[in-house]
């Protein structure tokens, strides 16, 4: 790996999806759009290698089409496909595109039929061209730029949604913990918000991509909507007065929340935070034109949950009982899945579920992709284990395999725990996936 000139290029491509399909986690039907969708890409050069960023306004992406969008990308424009990180915006009201979520759709959508997964599937296949030709479009258009990195500490934008109760274990605060019951959060926040900045060669921004482990849920309605992204962006627009490509990769936010996300002001505050932080902060970044650049990319095969019996049949009773039959078919499809796979009744915590960990050098920064809704603290061991002196993680990224939790979480229960939104991974996950992470960390370090 040598320090080369850089050399960058930013494309942004709009998504325009049929009204009518199933949103990620809102409306049975989409009747309208509250803001667009939008696929961008950041490429990378420096002569000796490539890389890239993309950033989706969706829920997540099953890994088998994160594949073939990488792969497709590399066969049209040469960029490495394991040098490429698809990070998803987690908005819970753009299309639904992950397979894997059928159990829910079927327990909770009443126009889920065969017509209504072709049309997934359809627009599947359109989210995966267009990455690929997002990625290849800012290939195309290469210039000569500096990167650099720059933070800030936002504590009061977020909390840790997990809280223990007196009698009940853990409980996450959106469900309605009982009358008197909480007194301390069950996990920490990561308040660092991570901006790298990549100016051309007259100094001026041509992309910001920002990372904060905020949950991007704020509508659940019938309007398809990227949120968070999109709001930050329009208010970048129109204090810079012009428009530079914002692109945003989600920490590890599995447990954590913006403050008032279930309000109607929520959205609003959460833009205002974040996008005051970037005014305040992108200027100072120290870019730098000469820089390395490099990608490691790893499958780790993860233990599954143990589906052998329902574990969580009282837990899901007490805490979300609109939930219990749900549940129960999401467990009798693992176990289903894992007797096809095994050819007998296992216990399924010797089962494995493939997933990969990506790591990409952007100059004197690194960023990590993980495939899931990771715990904050998979995230902050992470950045404290890694040799790069500023390291940021971008979850559901180049894959979805639902919640990884922490063993904590898993003797506390509640929702992140439970087999369900194909929560597969099971408790030593996100430890194995920290662990490769900084390996791979090391070794783009010390190259």
């Amino acid at each position: 790996m040598n320090a080369g000139q850089l050399r960058a290029g930013v494309s942004e491509i709009e998504l325009k999806p049929e009204l009518g399909l199933a949103t990620g986690d809102g409306a049975p039907q989409a009747k309208g759009f509250l803001t667009p969708l939008y696929v961008k890409a950041l490429v990378l050069a420096n002569g000796d290698d490539q890389v890239a960023v993309a950033t989706l306004d969706m829920l997540g992406i099953d890994r088998p089409d994160a594949l073939r969008a990488a792969e497709l990308a590399n066969e049209r424009c040469g960029i490495p496909a394991q040098a490429i990180i698809m990070a998803c915006s987690h908005t819970h009201v753009a299309p639904s595109m992950l397979p894997t979520l059928h159990t829910y759709r079927e327990a909770f959508n009443p126009y889920w039929d065969e017509t209504a997964k072709a049309r997934e599937r359809a627009w599947i296949n359109t989210v995966v061209e267009t990455i690929a030709s997002a990625v290849c479009d800012a290939r195309a258009h290469l210039q000569e730029a500096s990167i650099g990195v720059v933070t800030a500490d936002l504590p009061w934008l977020i909390f840790n949604r997990r809280r223990h109760t007196r009698n009940f274990g853990v409980w996450t605060h959106w469900m309605g913990i009982p009358k008197d019951q909480a007194y301390r959060p069950e996990g920490p926040v990561d308040p660092e918000f991570g901006l790298f900045v990549v100016r051309g060669a007259d100094h001026r921004p041509i992309c910001l991509m920002w990372n904060f482990t905020g949950h991007n849920s704020f509508n659940f309605g019938d309007k398809y909507s990227a949120d968070l992204p999109y709001t930050v962006q329009s208010a970048l627009d129109e204090r810079m007065g012009e428009h530079v490509p914002c692109l945003y990769t989600p920490g590890c936010s599995g447990n954590t929340n913006y403050f008032d996300f279930q309000k109607p002001e929520g959205l609003e505050k959460a833009t205002e935070g974040v996008a005051s932080a970037i005014m305040a902060i992108y200027r100072e970044a120290c870019t730098l034109p000469v820089v390395k650049l490099g990608s490691r990319q790893a499958e780790l095969l993860c233990a599954q949950r143990d589906v052998s019996h329902y574990w969580w049949k009282h837990d899901i009773e007490t805490k979300l009982p609109a939930w219990a039959n749900y549940g129960l078919q999401e467990v009798a499809r693992f176990q289903a899945e894992a007797k096809a796979g095994a050819g007998l009744a296992p216990a399924l915590e010797s089962e494995t579920y493939p997933v990969d960990v990506t790591v990409l050098r952007l100059g004197e920064a690194a960023l990590v992709g993980v495939p899931a809704e990771a715990f904050v603290e998979f995230g902050l061991m992470i950045k404290e284990r890694s040799p790069f002196r500023r390291t940021y993680v971008a979850s559901y990224a180049n894959g979805y395999a639902g919640y990884v939790a922490t063993r904590r979480a898993f003797l506390g229960g509640s929702y992140e725990a439970w087999p369900t939104l194909n929560a597969r991974v099971g408790r030593e996950g996100g430890y194995l996936m920290v662990d490769k992470a900084v390996e791979l960390l090391e070794e783009l370090y010390n190259e």
